[in-house]
């Protein structure tokens, strides 16, 4: 976005313009765009970021020259729409709608299902190859309401797939290579087994067994521990009576067992591959990880990490020390964006890093979520944590001139925040490889729209990125703190500015 090369930008349950490392570049980005689509419960800041923006303020910006077209649709709160959520144990899980939303909001299913509907039909009789996967596409869910609402369980259906017959399938078992066969994921292939919407079970803990088979539905085939079969020694009995999960019945023939046996139902313990045999087949009765080419557990990865085979350990991109282990400091194969406004600071082994001698890191608190979208517009939370604070210790304090209740200036490369200082015991100097390091913390709710206002810890990040999942390094970065509040206007980009030029990184060139 920042070079002009995306056009248009959907935005739905996300807010980079704070939440999002960098967040000065982001909103810098945004200006670039043609248009813009948020769809939230409140005007966030990635929505009004084109008028109040804290570049405009600093005049890195204007909002006469912002040529980005910006449409903000209220969406639907999740007690105001039914479907499905998987947590972080795999479970699928389903939620009634507990009442229809307000006026125009409506939930991100309306909005895809009917916005590809508008798509369609603008592009209908259209002779050029490239609307066909558009035009082709099924798109033909049930609709209910004065609304029409697309049925969420019918979408749920689609993921799940279905057989020739059209019956929903039972299990991804079932799924053929020949086109007989259609599902939308098929790790989720049995949510819908026997046309009954498994995700949406409920059975007290009571009427089953204690591994709770009934209640929701956990991918794939409704296992509830992955690698099952390593709960059975070689021979296929438990390792522990008392801890038994599953196990092989030599009279049935089969694997039972509390949960759904991940492993081939009838495939003896004691079997053995025969010459030339593939896929599943080509695994022994006794290597549990089925998901695995050789169907062996590692403590190392053969193939497909950047940076595998083996765990190791690399300081982030930003820090104030070598690595202990070896030479190589930082992850070799991490994806950067050197670049104007995402300058990185110099390396440990540079006397210009001293331009940046602390370390912080950002965190949560408990009465504010994520970017605070959900939280700083509501007054029983605001009230609870109304201003955005950094924790320093004593000793910091001491060495910087910070006053408990006051205001310090944290700056980096990209931007320079103020928040309210906390002096804790709780973030502690910390004694590494001979020296002493200070450690700053900062929640990372705040921003400039809610109830409660302040500047966003994720301005302060740089934009470094794991080379095989893409996640953004926002745990441990440098910085600098000063007390007092930050500059006003043009003078907090000269301020950030002249940290740059003191540590060789001025923008326009290939430093940092």
């Amino acid at each position: 976005m920042a070079d002009g090369k995306v056009r248009g930008f959907f935005l739905l349950g996300e807010n980079p313009a704070v939440g999002s490392s960098n967040s000065r570049l982001q909103r810098l980005a945004m200006a670039k765009l043609d248009w813009l689509v948020v769809r939230d419960l409140v005007e966030i800041e990635s929505a009004s970021f084109w008028y109040d923006a804290p570049e405009i303020e600093s005049g890195e910006l204007a909002t006469a020259d912002i040529a980005t077209e910006v449409f903000f649709l209220p969406a639907a709160s999740h007690v105001e729409k039914e479907g499905s959520f998987t947590n972080t144990q795999r479970l699928l899980q389903w939620r009634e709608k507990a009442l229809d939303p307000k006026d125009d909001c409506r939930s991100d299913l309306w909005f895809m299902y009917h916005l590809g509907l508008a798509v369609r039909r603008r592009l209908a009789g259209s002779t050029d190859p490239k609307d066909r996967p558009v035009l082709d596409l099924t798109w033909d869910y049930p609709t209910e309401g004065e609304h029409e609402d697309p049925s969420a369980e019918a979408v749920l259906r689609e993921i799940n797939g279905w057989g020739p017959d059209g019956r929903a399938l039972s299990a991804l078992t079932e799924l053929k290579a020949d086109g007989s066969t259609a599902c939308g994921c098929w790790i989720y292939c049995g949510c819908y087994a026997g046309e009954v919407n498994q995700a949406a079970r409920r059975r007290p803990a009571g009427e089953q067994s204690w591994v709770a088979p009934e209640w929701g539905w956990a991918w794939p085939a409704n296992r509830r521990i992955l690698y099952n079969r390593a709960s059975a020694d070689p021979e296929g009995r438990p390792w522990s009576e008392r801890k038994r999960y599953v196990w092989w019945d030599e009279e049935a023939g089969r694997w039972t067992g509390h949960d759904e046996p991940d492993f081939p139902r009838t495939k003896r313990p004691d079997y053995r591959p025969p010459e030339g045999a593939k896929a599943e087949d080509a695994n022994r009765g006794d290597e549990p990880f089925i998901m695995q080419a050789d169907g062996l557990g590692a403590l190392f990865v053969p193939s497909g990490l950047k940076d595998g085979p083996l765990p190791a350990h690399y300081e982030p991109q930003e820090t104030p020390f070598p690595n202990p282990l070896y030479g190589q400091r930082a992850n070799p194969t991490r994806q950067q964006y050197s670049r104007d406004g995402n300058r990185y600071h110099p390396p440990a082994q540079d006397p210009a890093s001293d331009v940046y001698p602390y370390v912080f890191t950002t965190y949560r608190l408990t009465e504010h979520h994520t970017a605070g979208g959900m939280s700083r517009f509501q007054a029983y939370l605001s009230e609870l944590q109304p201003e955005m604070f950094c924790e320093v210790s004593p000793e910091l304090a001491a060495e910087r001139g910070l006053e408990h209740g006051g205001w310090a200036t944290i700056v980096t490369a990209r931007a320079a925040i103020e928040a309210r200082v906390l002096v804790t015991d709780r973030v502690r100097p910390l004694r590494v490889q001979g020296r002493t390091v200070h450690q700053v913390g900062l929640p990372y709710h705040w921003g400039g729209r809610g109830l409660v206002t302040g500047d966003a810890a994720n301005d302060l990040l740089s934009i470094v990125l794991d080379p095989n999942v893409h996640i953004q390094e926002s745990k441990a970065a440098t910085c600098d703190i000063r007390p007092g509040r930050r500059p006003r206007g043009p003078d907090l980009p000269r301020m950030v500015a002249e940290y740059r030029a003191r540590a060789g990184l001025e923008e326009g060139s290939d430093a940092g």
